[in-house]
């Protein structure tokens, strides 16, 4: 090995190419990425034994100092990737932005004791692929761990990212909960029951309530519903759905209430995913309009508002959901990413005259500039 690099000494470019190809076969990974910057800086000219401070470097050449830093990134870790060192792959590739490779590598991987941590730490908790990530946290780590690390972590990932963890979690819990009736309903009736969705099972078997009975631990239910509150998509929705009806025959403190407008868990949340699909659209509607307008911002957060502007923007009642905008939301209060923003609404209603007069009320001037710059681009389109 020494040797043959010792006789490509009088031509460097041959020399750093037998080096790599000698470090890549002894999977020395990590000296490929130094020896590969060391390459660069000799092409540019630059000291081979340090790294150049950028901001000390003039253009083009920083420039190439950057793309060489990146292109080392990505040679290195495709290697790691393929050898199943996703960790350290995604080490390198972070910096270059590929997740949709690092992504793919991942599709391939068959967790085993030896690799489930290091899979879950890349694909959920790097927010690689995140649903892929919690699927095998709930694997091998349980209901309980995966419901606390997505809790945990939620805050941290887009809105669809959040939404595919919570329909995974959805599925997960409704088979646990189906199978848990199932067995139930034949151990009492010596058989099977011939019902094949959750709630035709329960409807009429209250006896699998009694002494404040229940299949599932009751907290995962609580936490799994109100995930669902992200869900638009209509199976997941009737699956969600689905876990309300059980909670609603749950006994009374089993069902935890939370904060306006979901004080009564399991109806309220019932009602918004049913409204969701366009059923009983005009009762949720009035409900959660209500809470709304009687609940205390001060004391409970912007949640009833929020609620009842996610739904009239869900159901495409987009003018009537400005002017809830205007009337419930004030100056001093501050809606979660989650609410429609008040740009948005006037965008889908094209109401702009009362987007305009909202704005010009609250004195905010770089709203109502953005509302003249929107209604431009949206003649303009």
């Amino acid at each position: 090995m020494f040797d043959k690099i010792a006789s490509l000494a009088d031509d460097a470019d041959k020399l750093f190419e037998e080096l790599a190809r000698q470090l890549v076969d002894a999977g020395k990974f990590h000296e490929l990425f130094d020896a590969r910057l060391a390459q660069s800086r000799h092409r540019l000219g630059l000291p081979i034994d340090k790294a150049a401070n950028l901001d000390d470097l003039p253009e083009p050449i920083r420039t190439n100092v950057e793309q060489a830093y990146l292109s080392a990134c990505r040679e290195v870790g495709q290697l790691l990737l393929e050898r199943g060192r996703f960790q350290e792959g995604w080490m390198y590739l972070r910096p270059t932005g590929e997740k949709t490779l690092v992504r793919a590598s991942l599709e391939r991987a068959v967790p085993d004791e030896n690799s489930i941590e290091e899979l879950i730490q890349v694909a959920l908790h790097e927010g690689v692929a995140v649903e892929r990530g919690l699927g095998w946290m709930l694997g091998h780590y349980g209901t309980c761990n995966s419901i606390t690390t997505f809790e945990g972590i939620a805050g941290s990932l887009d809105l669809d990212d959040q939404r595919a963890c919570a329909a995974v979690l959805v599925r997960h819990l409704h088979n646990e909960l189906l199978a848990n009736v199932c067995a139930h309903i034949e151990r009492v009736e010596s058989g099977p029951p011939k019902e094949t969705s959750l709630t035709a099972m329960i409807a009429d078997r209250g006896w699998l309530f009694d002494n404040d009975s229940y299949h599932v631990d009751t907290s995962h239910l609580g936490a799994v519903v109100r995930f669902s509150r992200l869900l638009e998509d209509p199976a997941i929705l009737e699956i969600a759905i689905e876990l309300t009806e059980y909670g609603r025959c749950l006994g009374h403190k089993l069902q935890y209430p939370g904060d306006p407008p979901f004080t009564d868990p399991y109806t309220s949340h019932r009602l918004l995913f049913l409204a969701t699909l366009g059923r009983d659209v005009e009762t949720a509607l009035a409900f959660f309009d209500q809470q709304a307008k009687e609940t205390s911002v001060e004391e409970f957060g912007s949640g009833a508002i929020e609620t009842y502007l996610i739904l009239l923007n869900r159901t495409h009642q987009y003018r009537k959901a400005l002017a809830a905008y205007n009337d419930l939301v004030s100056t001093t209060t501050s809606l979660s990413p989650f609410a429609p923003t008040a740009l948005a609404l006037a965008q889908k209603s094209g109401d702009w005259d009362l987007y305009l007069e909202i704005m010009q009320n609250r004195g905010d001037l770089v709203g109502y500039a953005m509302g003249h710059i929107q209604q431009l681009q949206d003649q303009d389109s």
